[in-house]
């Protein structure tokens, strides 16, 4: 998980990083266009392409000359090989377009029988053929296998290459043909032919392995650029030889050297400029967020204060005995408990934030009642409302599952900030409405108020921490800008969210929503599925049915 900008700059490691970011791409794009006119200078760029390209083309075509020979099937048995020496005839009575001229149908065990294409061809069986055959065995069932023999024999007009396909099932029944070497031949030819080059600098020929070896790389003349074997199996002697022009302009070379510098003018500017852009917002950001601490610190300790001199004050008053009515002594001891209560918990939300800040806050999930956690917290509220002539009224829905798991504590603080700022930012009409009930598979609690509102504009930024919408009455009222913060973690902790309805001068509506989590035991109970009212629910008068408790 990244680090928050608050520990980047604790570690000292903001400013190295902004300027990690802006020089790292300048220095990489200079190196990738010093790289990029270096190799467009020295060699074509797209010849290994090319060559690539060349080779695929031909070893498709040399499998697509295959393809007649694998339909047809050899011998699975010695029953068999009357059908098999059947279908070979078939296939060569079409002399144009066989492309083997030999064919040897046999029997592991078996002798082999052989048939020509040409009728006088009086040319002995090849060693090969006859040890393939004499090795043949049945094997484990399994698919039909193609073996490949390449063969070299002496001959009246040099040294003869021969190639042998043999296609063997696994009963050892096995037919082996002789490719005709001049169609092999032709395929290639046809193919290399039929290949056009990005680059007429570039040519590609085909020649035989060995004589290669001998040709000489003279300046001013065609040079090998590369080479590969047609098909690495079928004609490993015929090699695609790629050769450069050197004499020849390279197409299109100064497009490509202009095109380089477009490149890195086009993707190599904007890309420093954002990480610059990007430096400066953070920087920009760590100088907010040092000025809302600032805030923050003053705001603290100004509300540490405010109540530690009230309490200081009525207990100096207790001690000096200047109130001796029991009545009054209890409003003073009163008084004194709300401001220990408020002082708790502006130290709850200061320590509850830095666990969240440094992510050791942990979650205690119980089963409980949401209702009775709500009502229990809203009774907190009710001398501050009554000693404002103010109103808190709480609705509970029935039927709210009372084994729901949830933290207890985490959740009592979230509906203790929500009625906390819906008092102070309640202007003079200070009515308050707290809901808690169940939308489907979620349980809500909603906190409505009939304050000065948030424009909406601030909808988004009212829960970041420290923020504060600059308005005249929220400058006059304590805190710490915190508390909505707090709420939202814990809502999230808990899988659920908190949603927001209000408008300047028209109150706020905060509504917590929880995804209802049950024990495990709990799971297997069928559960009834309830019409969502999420998007109707709107604050209700007082007069709706639900349990009302005033202030």
């Amino acid at each position: 998980m990244a680090l928050p900008l608050s520990r980047w700059t604790q570690k000292r490691l903001l400013y190295p990083v902004a300027v990690f970011a802006v020089i790292v791409p300048t220095v990489l794009m200079a190196l990738y266009g010093t790289w990029a006119l270096r190799e467009i200078e020295l060699r074509p760029a797209s010849y290994r392409n090319d060559l690539s390209e060349v080779r695929t083309a031909t070893t498709a075509a040399l499998e697509a000359f295959l393809e007649p020979l694998a339909r047809v099937a050899p011998p699975a048995s010695a029953d068999d090989a009357a059908r098999a020496l059947t279908d070979v005839d078939a296939y060569q009575s079409n002399y144009t377009k066989a492309v083997s001229t030999r064919a040897f149908v046999g029997i592991a065990g078996q002798p082999f029988t052989v048939r020509r294409l040409d009728a006088d061809d009086k040319r002995p069986d090849p060693a090969e053929v006859v040890e393939f055959f004499r090795t043949l065995k049945a094997r484990e069932k399994g698919e039909i296998v193609r073996v490949i023999l390449n063969t070299e024999s002496q001959s009246s007009s040099g040294l003869r290459h021969d190639c042998f396909v043999a296609y063997a099932n696994s009963a050892g029944g096995a037919i082996l043909w002789e490719l005709d070497q001049a169609q092999i031949d032709s395929v290639v030819r046809r193919t290399v032919s039929g290949h056009e080059l990005r680059n007429a600098a570039l040519k590609v020929s085909i020649s035989d392995e060995r004589s290669l070896e001998f040709e000489p790389n003279e300046p001013g003349k065609q040079q090998i650029a590369a080479y590969a074997s047609a098909h690495p199996e079928i004609t490993p002697w015929r090699v695609l030889v790629l050769r450069l022009d050197t004499g020849a302009t390279l197409v299109n070379q100064e497009t490509w050297l202009s095109s380089i510098f477009i490149v890195i003018a086009v993707l190599g500017v904007p890309i420093v400029a954002a990480a610059t852009l990007y430096a400066v917002q953070m920087i920009l950001r760590e100088s907010s967020e040092a000025r809302k601490k600032v805030d923050f610190v003053s705001n603290v300790t100004h509300e540490l204060k405010t109540p530690l001199t009230s309490i200081r004050m009525f207990i100096e008053t207790l001690k000096l005995g200047r109130v001796k009515e029991p009545e009054q002594v209890n409003a003073c001891l009163d008084v004194i408990l709300q401001e220990a209560n408020r002082l708790g918990i502006l130290i709850d939300h200061v320590l509850t934030f830095s666990k969240l800040e440094n992510q050791v806050k942990k979650y205690n999930m119980q089963p409980g009642d949401l209702g009775n956690v709500v009502r229990d917290t809203v009774q907190l509220f009710k001398a501050q409302m009554r000693a404002t002539d103010g109103e808190i009224r709480l609705f509970v829905m029935p039927g709210l599952p009372a084994n729901a798991e949830f933290d207890k504590d985490a959740l009592r603080e979230v509906v203790l900030n929500l009625l906390s700022n819906a008092i102070k930012y309640s202007g003079d009409d200070k009515f308050v409405t707290v809901r808690v009930g169940q939308d489907k598979n979620d349980l809500f609690i909603e906190v409505a108020d009939r304050g000065i509102g948030i424009d909406p504009l601030d909808h988004k930024r009212i829960f970041e921490k420290f923020y504060r919408v600059d308005e005249a009455l929220t400058r006059r009222v304590d805190g710490t800008g915190l508390g909505l913060t707090i709420s939202l973690e814990i809502a999230k902790a808990h899988g659920g969210d908190i949603t927001l309805e209000s408008a300047r001068g028209k109150g706020s509506r905060f509504t917590v929503w929880l995804p209802i989590r049950l024990p495990k035991s709990a799971l297997k109970t069928k559960t009834v599925e309830r019409t969502s009212t999420r998007e109707t629910m709107r604050p209700a008068e007082p007069a709706e049915t639900g349990q009302g408790a005033k202030g």
